[in-house]
């Protein structure tokens, strides 16, 4: 258990989640990974977007899907849902830790820069492995805790302070009053998902949308197998997360991209 509340205003705190253009881009590269990464008919598949903040990408990702949800804790984010996003999406407020969902009843989950937002990043992926159907599926991204640009702020080294020095480094630069979010390395994030099977499109994301932009394209050529030595590194993660049942008494484990392939083929 933690003694942490939810972050407070963040809707108002930070800009991006306000700006359209950017959300859009982000609904972009999660249609992406959902239509070439899992060989599925979306279109008879009821989904979450946990964390859905004001609704862009959830309206945006709605057309995919037989019926969308979004679920967001701050009422003021959701008060500013627009009349399109409430056409097409059922909107919710409710804890990602104690989703108001019963056991298996979706079939696609978006968890997009949520886990570091939630005061129990553990509880957030144990009510998403409750909440899927078996078989079911999340899109997870999140933030790297090593890269030491902090996403949210832009401010180099934030996130590797201590809680007080946090607070007055953001205030110094006058970007808030309180530094709350919670970002983990690489294998504290695999530790979190250990329920799920991972099908780790972090990489194949990177150099579709990242990488033919500006000064990035330097780093075309830059081969896969150096990226992927560079992944404890890289700023953010993508993974398709397949929810499989383990059999009795034998715990969950890692699957060549082979077989979770042909999982999500089912």
């Amino acid at each position: 258990m933690t003694g942490r509340g939810y972050q407070e205003g963040f809707y108002n705190l930070c800009q991006s989640v306000r700006e359209p253009a950017s959300r859009q881009r982000q609904a972009e590269k999660i249609a992406y990974a959902l239509t070439h990464y899992v060989d599925r008919d979306l279109s008879s598949l009821v989904c979450l977007d946990i964390g859905c903040s004001s609704g862009i990408i959830t309206s945006a990702l709605a057309p995919l899907f037989l019926r969308t949800a979004g679920l967001e804790y701050d009422d003021v984010a959701l008060r500013a849902a627009d009349v399109a996003a409430r056409a097409r999406v059922q909107f919710l407020r409710g804890d990602a830790m104690c989703l108001p969902f019963g056991d298996s009843a979706v079939d696609v989950i978006i968890c997009a820069q949520v886990y570091e937002h939630v005061p129990d990043a553990k509880r957030l992926f144990a009510e998403m492995y409750r909440v899927l159907r078996p078989g079911g599926l999340a899109f997870f991204s999140g933030p790297n805790w090593l890269f030491p640009i902090e996403p949210h702020y832009s401010l180099p080294l934030l996130h590797w302070l201590p809680g007080p020095l946090a607070d007055r480094y953001l205030r110094l630069a006058g970007r808030g009053e309180h530094y709350y979010e919670r970002l983990h390395h690489l294998w504290a994030l695999r530790k979190l998902v250990q329920p799920f099977a991972v099908h780790d499109v972090t990489i194949a994301q990177l150099q579709r949308f990242y990488l033919s932009r500006g000064w990035l394209r330097l780093f075309r050529s830059v081969p896969t197998t150096l990226w992927r030595a560079l992944l404890p590194l890289l700023p953010t993660y993508n993974w398709i997360l397949l929810k499989v049942e383990p059999a009795p008494h034998n715990p969950p484990r890692s699957r060549p991209l082979s077989t979770l392939k042909a999982m999500l083929r089912r």
